[in-house]
């Protein structure tokens, strides 16, 4: 896991709380060899090479990225750098069968729009597959009373400083509905959490993050001694909490 020069968190951690959520979506969707995918945020890849393999030597991948370092075009994989604050998708209207989308790293001033373009370049039918990480209090099932606190204060500002400042990691407030309006009558919404154990992958993934954003974590009221407190407790098998929400959408395009 790594930072940027401005010291900020590469959208590593949400690419692993999605990248599992976008897989179940897209095996509900039955991805056809020879067809067009548009992937945006395609950050290391991982995600991008399923799509190659589901799409086979006659399809296409298109992948975008702000940052493409870690991305490869192939003969299937075309690579795209693009920042949603203000440039233009790749792509014709009507051009994709399936267009998917991870919440990026940061805000976006006007997400609306960036759902409406990926929207035109959907062909009538075509699926759309979002994935954010919603806004929803941490949960601490298990931990002393002190260090509830801890843990409780420590994830909220760590999913404020990844989503955005402030906390708005989600596409838009009315995404289903703006869907609908959009021209895209089939619908579908699916929300999941873990149970985090310490020492467990997932609060190692939060020791990481922590370490990985200190410098802007730490506060008055959340000291640097306050985060080693978190990391020792995220190695705690004594603690249990539960993962922030991992949320995809779907939604088909009108045919007519």
């Amino acid at each position: 896991m790594t930072t940027t020069h401005s010291g900020q968190l590469r959208p590593a951690p949400l690419r692993e709380l999605l990248d599992p959520i976008i897989r179940q979506q897209l095996n509900r969707l039955d991805i056809q060899p020879g067809q067009r995918v548009l992937e945006i945020g395609a950050g290391g890849g991982e995600v991008t090479a399923d799509l190659a393999r589901l799409v086979g030597p006659r399809g296409r991948v298109t992948a975008v990225d702000k940052d493409t370092t870690y991305l490869n075009p192939t003969g299937v994989v075309d690579v795209y750098q693009r920042d949603l604050n203000g440039d233009d998708l790749p792509g014709e209207p009507d051009s994709f069968d399936v267009v998917v989308a991870r919440w990026l790293h940061g805000e976006l001033p006007h997400p609306a729009e960036a759902l409406e373009q990926m929207i035109a370049r959907l062909r009538p039918g075509g699926w759309l597959v979002l994935a954010d990480v919603t806004d929803t209090p941490p949960r601490v099932f298990w931990a002393t009373d002190g260090d509830v606190w801890l843990i409780h204060t420590v994830m909220r500002r760590v999913y404020r400083t990844i989503a955005g400042l402030d906390g708005a990691g989600t596409w838009t407030a009315d995404t289903l509905a703006l869907l609908v309006v959009k021209g895209m009558p089939q619908v579908c919404t699916h929300a999941s959490t873990e149970t985090w154990t310490g020492a467990g992958p997932g609060c190692q993934l939060l020791a990481n993050v922590v370490d990985d954003l200190r410098p802007v974590l730490t506060t008055p009221e959340v000291t640097d001694a306050d985060l080693d407190r978190f990391v020792t407790l995220m190695a705690d098998p004594n603690v249990l909490l539960g993962s922030y929400e991992g949320r995809a959408i779907h939604a088909r395009k009108a045919t007519e």
